[in-house]
């Protein structure tokens, strides 16, 4: 099987190896982790000296297709390590054939996050992933099968997850305290920045040692280069290599579902009412408002029960219909933004192989959501969802935007 092959083929292929191979062990409190890094852009930057403090944990490589960054990234490990052993990577695959790597760290954009979750767990490694785990329904479905087939721990990057005002919040709306849910409430950005393709104009292409442009495109159609993608972060409203409303769906679904106690299943019908909202609904009329206006903070999200209402969001606060609900219980603070607890939980589930709170097949369904929503607010149309099939019925149009494009040799 071509080692960047992730057909449906490709995994029934390995199924008999994976089932031959020694199943992933535990390991022992004084030994240490030893990890990789891929991607040292904005996010990987902020989260390198996260992953450096955590105990028992070293990093031995990083990898990056920016020579700056990947300068930047061994200056910071070998400073932490006390020596100039760590490996600089331009190119993934050779770093995932380190064998002395226990788990990887992917801070990548969207557009590879589930291709190199698939190779690092196909190469033994566990792995903690930025969101969006998937830009289609078919990459989360491939993510979650090779966690399930290679015995790997998947982290999703979801912190909040993690992060206590908005695990208080959805303590309270799953103790029953506001009664039945009816009605949540998944902030959102930026609605539509990258419903389209915008396309820079072409620069100079640099040396492949300084910005190697076609492994930093990887999956998504070639374009001409231009460094602002790059360096000033502008895939971001390109449609080629982004989720749009899974940016912030996949915190803001993705708790709004966990609050439901909905993981593994979506809402099955998405209705457009502007430019800055989506309502979606769940079988038994249970509805999920996606906006982006009427919160205070950041990635908010609202439960909404028949008895009163809980909110969260990026202050670190709790707003609550009833200031009882809140009576008896400290709310633990934590930065979002460069969070300790859940790559914390991460690294002890590596040791332990227990189940780590944002699994791949919880993190799937709630961007099966995210998807469906982007397909119906971007052709502004009611849609109905067939979870069974995972289509649009009849409607052959909206069904092909759930795919992507995806260049070869990354085909799924």
């Amino acid at each position: 099987m071509n080692q960047d092959n992730w057909t449906r083929r490709g995994f029934l292929a390995a199924a008999t190896a994976a089932a031959l191979a020694p199943r992933a062990r535990g390991f022992t409190p004084s030994e240490t982790i030893h990890m990789g890094i891929i991607g040292l852009g904005a996010r990987g930057s902020q989260m390198l000296p996260v992953f450096l403090g955590q105990p028992g944990v070293r990093f031995v490589a990083v990898c990056d297709a920016v020579l700056n960054r990947r300068v930047w990234g061994k200056a910071q490990v070998d400073a932490k390590n006390g020596d100039t052993a760590c490996k600089m990577f331009r190119d993934w695959r050779e770093m995932l054939a380190l064998p002395d790597i226990d788990a990887v760290y992917i801070a990548t954009g969207d557009r590879w996050h589930a291709r190199l979750a698939i190779s690092a767990m196909r190469a033994g490694k566990d792995v903690y992933c930025e969101k969006p785990i998937s830009l289609s329904i078919a990459e989360g479905e491939a993510v979650m099968r090779a966690s399930e087939l290679y015995q790997r721990i998947y982290q999703g990057g979801v912190q909040r997850r993690n992060v206590g005002n908005f695990v208080r919040a959805l303590d309270i709306a799953r103790s029953g305290r506001i009664g039945r849910l009816k009605t949540l409430h998944a902030g959102m950005a930026a609605m539509g920045r990258s419903a389209k393709n915008h396309y820079l104009p072409e620069q100079p292409l640099p040396e492949k040692d300084v910005i190697d442009w076609d492994i930093w495109s990887g999956p998504a159609p070639m374009r001409p280069f231009n460094a602002d993608y790059v360096l000033k972060g502008l895939w971001h409203s390109e449609y080629d290599y982004h989720g749009d409303l899974t940016e912030w769906g996949s915190h803001t679904v993705d708790l709004c579902q966990l609050a439901l106690g909905r993981e593994l299943t979506a809402p099955v019908r998405y209705v457009p009412v502007g430019p800055k909202e989506l309502r979606a609904y769940y079988k038994d009329g249970v509805e999920l408002v996606l906006r982006q206006d009427g919160f205070k903070n950041s990635c908010a999200v609202r439960f909404e029960g028949d008895e009163g209402w809980v909110e969260a969001d990026d202050s670190g606060s709790v707003y609550v219909s009833d200031p009882r609900l809140l009576e008896g219980h400290a709310i633990k603070h934590e930065s979002w933004q460069r969070p300790v607890a859940h790559p914390a939980e991460f690294i002890a589930c590596v040791r332990s192989r227990l189940r780590p709170s944002a699994p791949a097949d919880a993190l799937h369904f709630s961007h099966v959501a995210c998807h469906a929503a982007t397909v119906a607010y971007h052709l502004n149309r009611e849609l109905v969802f067939d979870l069974a099939t995972c289509t649009f019925p009849g409607q052959p149009d909206a069904t092909k935007r759930l795919a992507r494009s995806n260049r070869a040799p990354w085909i799924l």
